[in-house]
């Protein structure tokens, strides 16, 4: 408390007495200590620590100080603060008085406080010619025992993150599973009952599915899960249900806590330790539904994260758009803080994102605000566009030997979109493909590509709705690839996939304003590293994400659709919203659609 902003008194800076009122909403006790009296200020801390430890709450200190200089060496602090000032001019030092008062007592002579602030200026100035000299230590401090093995050297080598068929089995039946006596809500319990079932049956898997499945099979190799959010334990679309509820007593229960035996620390049943069945004790899935405070929350499991490096720590948004709350924390720290303090970190952050004409504020994660933050391979920034991609993203977030934080634009419609689902194979074998070419056209002859009059580059949700028109209007010259890492840009990936259209046109499609989305992105890559021009589908610049009406929101998408493949035939064009944004298109076209 020492009037940080030395040009703002106390009396604009807080409508309060005390700058620690904040702490009466919380109840937490709070010390007022003076600086000047170092030994009252050690004492404090001890009781403040003792407080902590015992009680496990919070405690509050108001350290009130003053500042001898200005904001730096040039500022002078009595143009705005000149009584103040006045009196501070006039007024010894902390230093000087607390050694007076030592020398007063006996418990010091004058020779021993010349002798300490000689040893000071000489270490400090030993520290400042070591610090010239030695090399800079490139692995992340404190914790640097915990980064043992990793490092922070980005690399698009491909990782196995398929899990056997087995694991997948052992770990939906547990989401099916729970005590004798527990009562989950009956929509709820039925929804798990056929999960649990659906890789035994060789089902569709959809999003939450593999998103679970994918968290589960971390833990029982031994990787802490650690999830929160505003609605993170149920999920915001109500489509994760990682926590169960009962119907009569609340109890909670999360299921993917229980399909291994619990290792617990320091014990002899630790993590990755093998139980009586020899099966290797799991991990544990901590997800909580945090407040709405979104430059907290985030500040805090980014903090985590940094201390955790084999822990998958997630933060997730109730809509993309709220990480407009956090920018703070995404900017100053999770963007930078690898250049700045090499301070490496795994940090995941799932925003969900997608238009459907819920207006502005519910569309867009802001993509191209993190794709303005990358360089020197900082970041990941991916929009996965089936649930076997978000599978081995996941996994593969924790299985590389290298921890770069992960941003990951998660869809909203798509989570109950019947073509957007993936096949239990998908999950064992395979991995996170970074660049994904037209399914249809792929395993083409040389002959049939050569056919392709237009390559469509996009990213995301507006892939189902290409292929939607595609299939309603029969343009089979058409290609659509699709971009899944947007940063780090797999340029080879795209310059082969690219090479098999010789005679196509390049064009990117997306759902954003030109001046959002990812195209900036891409057409600078494009250009800069491969010479390629590409031409920009997709709606026109705005200063707001979204429009705030669903019948213009149908209109503009028809519209880039109809730019990217062809219009509609008059009769078919979409006279209301559907969940994907196809209205009636959607339905009259979905047995093409499932064929495509």
């Amino acid at each position: 408390n020492n009037l940080l902003g030395f040009t703002t008194g106390p009396e604009q800076g807080r409508s309060s007495r005390y700058c620690t009122d904040f702490a009466k909403q919380i109840e937490a006790p709070v010390f007022h200590v003076n600086a000047e009296d170092p030994e009252g200020a050690v004492h404090v801390t001890q009781l403040a620590l003792d407080y902590r430890m015992r009680f496990k709450k919070d405690v509050v200190i108001d350290l009130v100080c003053y500042r001898r200089h200005g904001h730096n060496e040039s500022d002078e602090a009595a143009f705005t603060q000149p009584m103040l000032y006045s009196e501070i001019k006039r007024k010894p030092s902390t230093l000087k008085t607390y050694a007076d008062a030592l020398q007063q007592d006996g418990v010091i002579t004058r020779s021993d406080v010349k002798k300490l602030e000689e040893s000071v200026e000489s270490n400090l100035d030993e520290a400042l010619t070591r610090a010239k000299e030695a090399p800079v230590d490139p692995t992340p401090d404190p914790g640097k025992r915990r980064w043992v093995g990793l490092d922070n050297q980005w690399s698009f080598d491909e990782v196995r993150t398929g899990v056997q068929r087995d694991d997948l089995l052992e770990i939906s039946k547990a989401m099916g599973t729970w005590p004798e006596g527990f009562k989950p809500h009956p929509k709820v319990a039925k929804l798990s009952e056929q999960r649990s079932t659906a890789i035994e049956d060789g089902r569709d898997i959809d999003w939450a599915l593999a998103e679970q499945l994918a968290i589960g099979s971390l833990l029982i190799e031994g990787t802490i899960v650690r999830m929160s959010g505003q609605d993170s334990c149920r999920g915001t679309f109500s489509q994760r249900h990682a926590v169960l509820v009962e119907n009569n007593t609340a109890e909670r229960y999360v299921p993917l806590n229980h399909v291994r035996e619990m290792g617990v620390a320091g014990t002899d049943k630790e993590v990755g330790t093998v139980n009586e069945q020899g099966k290797i004790r799991q991990a544990k899935y901590c997800i909580y539904d945090s407040p709405l405070s979104e430059f907290a929350v985030l500040g805090f499991e980014y903090g985590f994260s940094l201390a955790t490096p084999n822990a998958l720590t997630i933060w997730e948004a109730q809509f993309g758009d709220f990480a407009n709350g956090a920018q703070v924390i995404i900017d100053q720290f999770i963007a930078s803080a690898e250049a700045k303090w090499i301070r490496w970190s795994a940090m995941t952050l799932l925003l969900p994102h997608g238009y459907e004409g819920q207006g502005p504020e519910h569309s867009s994660a802001r993509i191209e605000r993190f794709l303005k933050l990358c360089g020197r391979e900082n970041i990941q920034v991916c929009y996965p566009s089936t649930p076997a991609q978000y599978f081995h993203l996941l996994r593969r977030q924790m299985l590389r030997k290298f921890r770069k934080p992960l941003v990951v634009m998660t869809p909203k419609s798509l989570l109950r979109l019947p073509a957007c689902v993936s096949k239990p194979d998908e999950l064992i074998d395979g991995a996170f493909e970074e660049v994904i070419d037209d399914p249809a056209l792929a395993k083409a002859t040389k002959k049939r590509r050569g056919e392709v009059t237009r390559v469509l580059l996009c990213t995301g949700k507006v892939y189902y709705d290409l292929v939607a028109r595609r299939a309603a209007t029969e343009r089979d010259d058409v290609a659509i690839v699709r971009v899944e890492q947007v940063y780090p840009l797999h340029l080879d990936k795209v310059r082969r996939i690219v090479e098999r259209y010789p005679e196509a046109e390049l064009v990117w499609v997306q759902e954003e304003p030109k001046n959002g989305g990812a195209f900036g992105h891409i057409l600078m890559m494009l250009r800069d590293e491969m010479g390629l021009d590409i031409r920009y589908v997709g709606r026109a610049q705005s200063p707001s994400p979204a429009t705030g009406s669903p019948r213009r929101h149908r209109m503009e998408l028809d519209e880039l659709l109809s730019e990217a493949i062809a219009p509609l035939p008059r009769a078919d064009a979409p006279t209301k919203a559907g969940g994907s944004g196809q209205g009636r298109t959607a339905k009259q076209t979905k047995k093409k659609v499932a064929a495509a």
